[in-house]
Parts: C-alpha cells; structure tokens; sequence
C-alpha cells in the first residue's frame, strides 16, 4: 500500500509537524562502525549518544528507524549540516531527488518490496540519505522492516570492499540494495502475467481483472520511482566534489545499468498489461458472442416448430368444410411429430455444414 506522509495545508515551510504517517512504533538508532581491520555494531537511546560515538577515524554507518520522533531527527541531521528543509524532506514523501552540500551529499529515495499481505502487492518506504567520505547517515520511514541485512552481512565480514573502502561506497551498496528490490516485484508481476494470460483468455472473470490492475497500479509506481532514481545516480556520476571517488562511480555505472534495466522491464510489463486488458476485452465480448449464438440458434429452431404448434392450435369448428383436415386424421397427431422431428433434423444439418454449430 501506498502512504502519504505530507503537512497540513497552510502549514509554514520546514515545518515537521506531518500528517498521514501512520507511525506507532518509536524510532531505533542503530550505528555500525568499522575499517578495513575492525567491526562494531551498537545501539544508541538518543541523538546526542549517537554523535557522541561517531568515530572520526572510522566509517561510521548511523541508521534511523522510524520517523516519529522529529526531535531526534532535526539534531541528527542538523548535525551533519542539513538545513530545515533538507529535514522537512525526511519527514514527508518526496520524490527521488539529490542535492549537494559542502559538508556531502543528501539524497532521497523509495523503496518498494514484495508484499503478499497487501492489497496492492507491493509496499513502498522512503529512504533518505546523507553522505561524506567518512560517515553514512540513513533513515527509514518505517521501523521494524529494514531490507539492509545484506549490507550488514558484507559490512561484517573481513576483506570484503566496503570494509576497505570510504564511506561513499557504503552509500552506493545502499543504493544498489533499493534498486535490487526491484527485480522481485518485477518477477512477481512477470509470473502473474503469465497465469492471467491463461485466465484472461479462457475464463475471464472480474477477480482476474482486478489483479491485472493491481499489477498496473505497482508498474506505475516503479516507473514513478525510477525515472527519477536515474536522474539521482547521473549526478552522483558527474559529482566532482571529490565525495565519491572514481573507484565508487566504476559501481555506480553498473547500478545504472541495472536501473535501465529495470525501466525496460517495467515499459515491457506495462504494454504486456495494456495487452492483456484488451485480451480481457476481447474474450468478454467473444464469450458474448458465444452466449447470443447459441441463444439465436435455439431460437431459430424453434421458430418452424412453433409455427405448426400455432397452425395446429386453432380453434376452428369441427363441422366447417374448410377446417384442418388433419384433425379427423387418425394419425394426425404422430404426423405432426414427424414434421417436427425432421424440420429440427434438416436444420441441423443445415447448421453443421455451414459450421455454425
């Protein structure tokens, strides 16, 4: 499901009272500090125990759960030089977008996962980001699901690239982690397609339809949220601030690639559900079809049939000379049947060889 987290309208500028969060679960200060030789995760209780531990010969790695308190929020990234409405945009849902400060780099982003449990299918996360050669600071709008474990686990081991390297490369294996979510919702799309397919074309139903726009509605924000993703990692690219290094912009080449990638797919699978709703379209008419012959070819059988019932059914008097002379024939009766019976055969087989049944 898609969430808002937006102002009050009429509220001033840089303000963090928000609206529509929907966030019950108080946030969770995690910090990661390491180099090429040493390893630590801790959990800090407030802002100003998260600053006090950050270590300036180390990469330092501060991730924030949850987006209740502003409190902490508007000291964290004061610190690190953000300005009011740098913070305001934590806060609220912004689009993906990327500015550059003389202490680093703040990006915001959004996340998407696969969600079964949803009616939509997908949930969406924004993800803000500040970084510099020596720290990563990160929020999550949401506590209690966070799609870094990966991260953490590289982060962990020994020898691993991100341990050796600047804190702009933390930044980048945090971007390619969001843009990696995407493949799943994609495939997931791609399998439904191909059960909707069989479905759309043999038994059309409104459920059937229903899915196929829920799966138009996560195209949609995927394409919403890439396209400016793009524009994020081209900047990052041209940044010549000296905050990402040229061996960190080597992988950011690659994560754009795999960013393209991820626009192709998802223009495929739009023109695949565009083409499965008028599949849709033409098998419910084709079933219509169906239902209105088989309905006119009943009725045309019987058209014959109740013409001779009519005839027969007349109520004229016994005595005129000019009355049904069939109706004194002792056999008149199975006669009547027999004509039936061979007006329905012979059109029958009319039918049949014009293939109509």
């Amino acid at each position: 499901m898609i969430k808002l987290v937006y102002h009050k309208p009429g509220t001033a500028p840089a303000s963090l009272e928000v609206e529509g969060s929907g966030e019950s679960l108080p946030p969770v200060i995690s910090m990661i500090r390491y180099d090429a030789s040493s390893y630590e995760e801790i959990t800090c209780r407030d802002a100003a125990q998260t600053i006090a531990a950050i270590d300036p010969l180390k990469r330092n790695w501060i991730n924030v759960d949850g987006l209740r308190d502003t409190e902490t929020i508007r000291l964290l990234a004061s610190h690190f030089g953000l300005s009011p409405l740098q913070i305001e945009d934590i806060v609220t849902t912004q689009r993906p977008k990327i500015e550059a400060l003389d202490t680093g780099i703040f990006l915001v982003t959004t996340m998407i996962y696969c969600e079964r449990e949803s009616e939509l299918g997908a949930e969406v996360e924004q993800l803000s980001m500040f970084f510099d050669r020596n720290t990563v600071l990160t929020f999550q709008s949401e506590n209690g699901r966070d799609p870094f474990d990966g991260v953490r686990a590289r982060l962990a081991r020994e020898g691993t690239i991100v341990r050796k390297s600047d804190a702009d490369f933390l930044a980048y294996a945090l971007l390619d982690n969001v843009i990696d979510h995407f493949f799943p919702v994609l495939e997931m799309i791609g399998n439904e397609s191909e059960s909707l397919e069989e479905i759309l074309i043999h038994n059309p139903t409104k459920a059937a339809l229903k899915e196929l726009f829920q799966n138009k509605r996560i195209l949609l924000e995927i394409r919403r949220l890439s396209w400016p993703l793009r524009e994020v990692i081209g900047t990052l690219l041209r940044n010549d601030s000296g905050t990402v290094s040229e061996t960190t912009k080597v992988f950011l080449r690659d994560c754009n690639d795999h960013l393209t990638q991820v626009i192709d797919i998802t223009e495929s699978f739009r023109d695949l559900t565009t083409g499965l709703m008028d599949v849709y379209h033409s098998s419910l008419s084709f079933r219509t079809n169906e239902i209105m012959r088989v309905l006119t070819l009943v009725s045309t059988f019987f058209i014959p049939l109740t013409f001779l019932a009519g005839v027969y059914g007349m109520n004229f008097s016994t005595e005129s000379p000019c009355n049904i002379p069939e109706l004194h024939w002792h056999y008149g009766y199975p006669l009547f049947w027999g004509i039936a019976v061979l007006i329905g055969a012979g059109m029958f087989i009319f039918f049949r060889r014009k293939k109509w049944l």
